[in-house]
């Protein structure tokens, strides 16, 4: 692959009689259509300064480093797809759920076995199948430069406090929570979606290439636009689209609440992760709050108590820390919680409410603590 180049993949055509199948492939050449080859949507990043400084800061556009895993080895990271699925039954994993995009129930299981045997088979005698966000029970190969800035790892360690052998620092014990792979065969396709609880996302090439559909320009109104719009409709994106293909070694780093297409032209495995930073926190907070409104329109998984509880630690270690612009931010994500100028008090806060939502009590917590660094935010400039 030419080190310049973002793309090289070229859509064929699909001649399937499935209509589910015909749906995607239309999806796929209609944001295909729309890309630009243009640098200027993406951020390339090639040293250890980059890749720190922009991550100590609210970036916009995603980030890639080419070949990244020649300076970051994935060490005990299986480097094939057959030695992953040979790592899996050596940790007597039995089954994956997979996606099957021309399926309408398109999530079950299979079996390891029948797994080894899809990617053996050549390619065009299977369909396309997505094992998605695997998680890593082999070895933590989180990026060094994310370990530096994730805030609920460092909020995790802080509120464990002083670790030793009478009080063990369990937060260690959850990052691999946060890490997964993606395993998926020859033309898989996934529409257009957020990943769940305004996080950030990494992902790093393994075997194969995976195609990346990104919107040319990231704003609020970006993610809006799917809120709104829903997974199919790439031309509801006025600014168009760039692709690049993640090819083995490569790492790509997503902000909050970036909407994304992939496409799989071949065989891949690739390994990531999801964390937050307290640049981005206010960004995050607000996705939450589109996520929490509209499911499965805006994202392909559902908020759960965990990624509520994680904001709460999150909020809670770093409320008397934040400088003005980080302060601002997460003040800003409020009216997305519903929270406006007619809310004076903790009371009056503590009285909104959404129909038909679920954990409303870890709601009604985490726009209280937002309204704390409203009004804090407020005093300090008035």
């Amino acid at each position: 692959m030419i080190s310049g180049a973002l793309s090289h993949t070229t859509i064929p055509i699909n001649n399937s009689i499935n209509e589910n199948t015909q749906e995607k492939w239309r999806f796929l050449h209609a944001i295909d259509a729309m890309c630009q080859s243009d640098e200027a949507s993406i951020t390339r990043v090639m040293s250890d300064e980059q890749l720190n400084g922009l991550l100590m800061q609210p970036f916009e556009k995603p980030i890639l480093w080419r070949s990244f895993a020649q300076q970051y080895p994935l060490h005990g990271i299986p480097s094939s797809i057959s030695d992953f699925l040979e790592e899996l039954r050596q940790l007597d994993i039995e089954f994956l759920e997979v996606h099957n995009y021309a399926e309408r129930d398109t999530n079950y299981k299979l079996s390891l076995d029948e797994i080894v045997y899809h990617f053996e088979a050549p390619p065009e005698n299977r369909p396309p199948l997505n094992f998605l966000d695997i998680r890593n029970q082999i070895l933590s190969r989180v990026p060094i430069h994310v370990n530096k800035v994730d805030l609920l790892r460092l909020a995790l360690r802080r509120q464990e406090g002083s670790a030793g052998k009478g009080n063990p620092l369990r937060a260690l014990l959850d990052y691999a929570d946060h890490e997964f792979f993606l395993l998926s065969s020859r033309h898989s396709i996934s529409p257009i979606h957020v990943d769940t609880a305004g996080q950030l996302t990494y992902i790093i090439g393994i075997s194969g290439c995976k195609t990346w559909y990104l919107p040319r320009k990231l704003t609020t109104k970006t993610y809006e636009i799917l809120a709104t719009f829903g997974s199919s409709t790439p031309e509801t994106y006025s600014d168009g689209w760039v692709k690049v293909d993640i090819m083995p070694g490569d790492l790509l780093i997503m902000p909050p609440g970036c909407p994304h297409a992939v496409f799989t032209p071949e065989h891949s495995l690739t390994f990531g992760g999801n964390f937050y930073t307290l640049p981005h926190l206010g960004s995050s907070l607000r996705v939450l709050a589109l996520q929490a409104k509209f499911n499965f329109v805006f994202s392909n998984e559902s908020i759960t108590k965990q990624d509520y509880l994680n904001f709460l630690v999150m909020l809670e270690a770093c409320k008397n820390t934040m400088d003005s612009q980080q302060m601002a931010s997460v003040a800003s994500s409020g009216i997305g919680w519903g929270i406006t100028d007619q809310h004076q008090t903790r009371k009056a806060v503590s009285n909104i409410r959404w129909g038909g939502q679920d954990f409303w009590a870890l709601q009604q917590k985490l726009r209280l603590l937002i309204w704390d660094i409203q009004t804090k935010g407020h005093a300090k400039f008035d």
